[in-house]
């Protein structure tokens, strides 16, 4: 009696598994907004910026006409710190230091479950849906804390396939992502919420894919 390891026997046919490294631009708007603040004080409110290298790796399966697959971000993306030193204008308008806030978050949990369709040749089309988690880290000097989050959003973009031998292929690829608001109320002080609007990335990455 023979044994034999191919991918019918063991149950593998149609699943890829694969590997990706790359860069993303990312970029939103963050507001503090107070419902009691005093004359001429405004609500916080910056953009910002930012560039992180990634890493992930991803499941698909192969129907044929189209993919389904999953990938997950095996590298958290961190934020930078941003610092906002506060007026204090009630101290008889003098403008005195009234302390400084930090704040950065760490984007966890990345996953997006996506459909990849050849268009023509090695060349692709993919869009899918993003899941991931958000924690906050911050210091005020305004009082309190923010409570971490979660939010979701899209993503789409084109790439090309090469197969270079026995189901081992390289892919190139660019995407753009669009996330929903999220917004929360400061732990301590209820009068104070905090919203981030307007948030989009967009990556370019390599990836090594293995297919059964």
């Amino acid at each position: 009696m023979g044994f034999t390891t191919s991918s019918n026997a063991i149950g593998l046919e149609g699943i890829g598994v694969g590997v990706s490294i790359g860069t993303a631009g990312y970029y939103a708007v963050g507001e503090e907004q107070e419902d009691n603040n005093p004359v001429g004080v405004d609500d916080t409110k910056q953009a910002g910026a930012f560039q992180h290298d990634l890493g992930s790796i991803f499941f698909e399966y192969d129907l044929g006409a189209i993919k389904f697959g999953l990938d997950y971000h095996v590298q958290d993306i961190e934020t930078p710190t941003n610092t906002n030193v506060q007026i204090d204008l009630q101290d008889n308008n003098t403008g005195d230091d009234g302390g400084t806030n930090t704040v950065k978050a760490t984007f966890e949990n990345h996953t997006t479950a996506y459909i990849l369709a050849p268009v023509w040749g090695g060349l692709y089309v993919k869009a899918g849906a993003i899941y991931v988690d958000i924690k906050t880290q911050e210091n005020l000097a305004t009082g309190g804390e923010y409570p971490n989050s979660d939010t979701t959003g899209i993503t789409a973009g084109v790439g090309f396939n090469h197969e270079v031998q026995d189901g081992i292929s390289v892919r190139f690829e660019a995407m753009a992502a669009q996330y929903e608001d999220i917004s929360a109320a400061n732990s301590t002080d209820g009068t104070k919420t905090i919203q981030i609007t307007d948030m989009m990335g967009a990556n370019a990455k390599v990836s090594l894919v293995k297919a059964f």
